[in-house]
């Protein structure tokens, strides 16, 4: 396989160099085998070919402007035919692939699940949707500013996972990544202070804001950067550096050797790839939850020299006096001499508005031989005092060197701030026996006032008591990253249960600024449960006369739990006929399963019609197997011929209606006169 990923490697750049002559800012590109987004930086493909449809790639196209190396280079391996990266989601002891059937080694073992959406380009986003058993996902792709260049260079990666069974359930998510840098498969993870060349990993609580890799500091061709914390992205529970063999053959758990180096599993090539997790936890049902993960260009300042120096930073950080959160400043330095730094010292210099979190401004580095790069980092903290740019500097000096500096810029912005409004119905009315306006529309309303975006926001509605969701509602909406002052409105469906009086249901805002809380009241007036026998319909209209022919529907109305129904009509024979007998009545809708397709019809029967004595006989249905929460329809329709002059009460007798536990008699029975004319 090793053979197999160098020749195709080799094809991927030649396309590349070929396809990017098409491509302008934000353009979208669709063929038979996948779909692409890209802009000036980078690209996005996604696989829509016979195998692996789903799996994406990410490349440059133009790549950092302040760079001419890096364009038309391998992000993720893949090129035009995405393969080796895939996501596992875990529900409970299985692993399902997300995507198509794979004939590859990479995610082979896994369950696959079944197509809802084809990758579709929508908004700038590649979207699709897997079934994979109880849960269906959604991988959203687009892109994104990356946290130390400022730009639209990052692959926003997200998957939204909702339950749509009625049982919770465990449930989590990997996300591999077969990283790569141009034509380099080596190159080191770089983290803080570390240079990772061996299978490590960080876990929750002591996650790095992110991790960068290039292949040289002097003359760098590509730098990547993972980003694993930071208020755009979910943090993972553990994230792994290791070989690209070993995750491709394990789904879930994976064979870690720390100290073991990156060379592919079985193979005698180096290649690297990292494994975000996010261990399973409790999906409730009809709950949805997402995960984001950045992954694209890193933003590196460099200073070359006999010793070269690079820094990287955010490029904005959020900062108000009473919220004051500390970030990673990163500095690289490598000896571009010919001949050995000796005793070298990083110093770091922070203006006015940043001050060190902890520890000395000076990193003693030792001595570094011809070649050699090193990194040291800093956690900094912005007071909240000033704001707008401010520039920081770090020196590299050396006993046996000339001494080099480099400057490296910071924005410091204020926070959000969210402002939510909850709007909806505040009563419903009754028309015709039935609520209205039923479902009826909850609305969220949130700007935001502050200064910095507002990240992952997400708006969960709880109906506690009397209230549910309308059918294809889910409970849990994204509406993704709100700027400055902008306003996003959210909308729910919602249903009432049969319960009456005033109810409240909740909303709950979750979003990188914190939770809010915020309730809303109706009022449901109450039905009272009726059996009512319709007014006559006439198949011309008007009145009805001696020969004219007319029908009756009994309709049920806000029966709770509705099981069954029996009962007699009664008719005055002189004045009424039912001429087809048993053809002449029609099964009621309360037994007819409209949730199949096609409907199946529920047990329902007539016992006999006799026009002598005025009477219909044992009409009766059954449900079946689960009863009706709230029962509005017909029991049964008859059909009549008006015989003759007169009055004549459509009646009913020996009626039973029925619940799960017995018999109900908590009803109305509305019965009707019929007057035939001359």
């Amino acid at each position: 396989m090793a053979s197999f990923k160098v020749r195709a490697t080799n094809l991927m750049v030649f396309l590349l160099l070929i396809t990017v002559l098409f491509f302008t800012s934000g353009s979208a590109y669709a063929s038979e085998s996948k779909l692409e987004i890209a802009n000036e930086y980078i690209r996005i493909v996604v696989n829509t070919g016979e195998f692996n449809v789903g799996r994406f790639s990410v490349g440059t196209t133009g790549g950092d402007p302040e760079r001419n190396t890096d364009q038309n280079k391998h992000l993720i391996y893949g090129g035009n035919e995405p393969w080796t990266s895939y996501t596992t989601i875990r529900i409970g002891n299985e692993s399902w692939v997300f995507g198509g059937q794979t004939n590859s080694r990479s995610g082979r073992e896994g369950l696959f699940g079944e197509m809802i959406q084809a990758p579709t380009i929508e908004d700038g986003a590649i979207i699709s949707t897997w079934k994979t058993g109880p849960i269906e996902v959604t991988q959203r792709l687009s892109f994104a500013r990356s946290s130390t260049t400022g730009l639209l260079d990052t692959a926003r990666i997200e998957y939204e996972l909702h339950n749509v069974d009625n049982v919770s359930h465990m449930v989590g998510l990997r996300i591999m990544l077969d990283t790569m840098l141009g034509e380099n498969d080596g190159a080191p993870f770089r983290v803080n202070d570390q240079a990772l060349l061996t299978d490590s990993v960080f876990y929750r609580d002591n996650m790095p804001e992110f991790w960068q890799a290039f292949d040289s500091l002097s003359d760098p061709q590509v730098m990547s950067q993972g980003t694993l914390r930071s208020d755009q992205v979910s943090i993972p529970d553990r994230v792994y550096f290791t070989n690209w063999g070993s995750l491709a053959d394990d789904l879930w758990n994976f064979d870690f050797q720390p100290g073991r180096d990156f060379t592919r599993k079985g193979e005698f090539e180096l290649d690297s790839a990292i494994a975000l997790f996010w261990d399973p936890v409790p999906l409730r049902a009809g709950e949805s939850r997402s995960y984001v993960a950045y992954y694209g260009l890193g933003g590196v300042t460099i200073a070359p020299g006999e010793i070269s120096v690079g820094v990287t930073s955010p490029a904005q950080v959020i900062a108000d006096e009473l919220s004051q959160q500390s970030f990673t400043l990163v500095a690289y330095v490598q000896n571009t001499g010919k001949g050995e730094a000796l005793d070298v010292v990083a110093t770091l210099d922070l203006p006015e508005g940043l001050q060190l979190a902890d520890g000395q401004n000076e990193r003693r580095l030792g001595n570094l031989q011809v070649g050699e790069t090193i990194q040291t980092s800093w956690m900094v903290i912005p007071t909240g005092k000033v704001s707008g740019k401010v520039t920081y500097k770090v020196t590299v000096d050396a006993i046996n060197s000339e001494s080099n500096s480099v400057q490296r810029d910071i924005e410091i912005i204020r926070p959000a701030k969210l402002q939510l409004d909850f709007v909806g119905t505040t009563h419903l009315t009754i028309q015709s026996e039935r609520l209205t306006p039923v479902p009826f529309e909850a609305t969220a309303i949130i700007r935001n006032v502050g200064d910095s975006d507002a990240y992952r926001v997400g708006l969960t509605i709880y109906c506690p008591f009397g209230l549910k969701l309308a059918p294809g509602e889910r409970a849990t909406k994204y509406p993704g990253t709100i700027r400055p002052g902008e306003e996003v409105r959210v909308n729910w469906r919602l249903e009432p249960t049969g319960v009456s009086g005033n109810l409240y249901y909740s909303l709950y805002l979750n979003s990188s600024v914190g939770r809010e809380v915020t309730n809303n009241w109706i009022f449901i007036p109450g039905l009272q449960p009726k059996i009512i026998v319709e007014e006559p319909r006439v198949v011309h209209g008007g009145d009805i006369k001696a020969g004219d022919h007319f029908s009756v529907t009994v309709l049920a109305t806000n029966i709770v739990d509705f099981q069954s129904a029996s009962l007699d009509l009664v008719y005055d024979p002189e004045v009424v006929e039912i001429v087809g007998r048993k053809l002449d009545i029609s099964r009621g809708s309360l037994f007819v399963d409209e949730t199949t397709n096609p409907p199946v019809f529920l047990p329902w029967s007539v016992s006999s019609v006799d026009n002598y004595t005025g009477r219909v006989s044992n009409i009766s249905g059954e449900r079946g197997g689960t009863p009706l929460p709230l029962a509005f329809g017909s029991l049964v329709t008859i059909h009549f011929r008006a015989k003759a002059p007169g009055k004549t009460l459509i009646g009913l007798e020996n009626l039973v209606i029925r619940d799960e536990t017995g018999e109900i008699t908590n009803y109305q029975v509305i019965e009707r006169e019929i007057v035939v004319k001359p």
